[in-house]
């Protein structure tokens, strides 16, 4: 019975690091890769700051591109393999496209009943 609190005790242990270790070990380069791809920019355009890993094995941070920040995160197993990121407002409409026409594909009904689309 004592042996198997240990390996569970072990096992937990070894989970908690996921997030700690994947943290350390992926890079801002690889983070700005990710990101970029999920916001629609190239990775030179994406910096990135506030990283923080969890029990999970996500990792939390924000990427900033093109003036806007948005919260993204990954995750990871041990750093060894992760997943695309998934960022906060990827496909909000930007300041750049608040003076969208009508024709363009960025203004929808609900834009164009509230006078947003010229």
């Amino acid at each position: 019975m004592h042996a198997k609190k240990m390996l569970f005790a072990g096992l937990i242990a070894t989970l908690a690091g996921c997030g700690t270790i994947g943290n350390n070990i992926v890079s801002d380069q690889e983070l700005a890769t990710k990101a970029a791809f999920a916001l629609d920019t190239t990775a030179d355009q994406v910096t990135i700051s506030n990283r923080s890993g969890e029990v999970s094995g996500a990792i939390n941070f924000v990427a900033a591109t093109h003036g806007r920040k948005h919260q993204c995160y990954i995750t990871t197993v041990m750093g060894a393999v992760s997943s695309s990121a998934i960022c906060s407002g990827a496909n909000s409409v930007s300041s750049a496209n608040a003076g969208a026409t009508s024709g363009n594909s960025n203004c929808n009904a609900l834009l164009s009943a509230a006078g947003q689309c010229r």
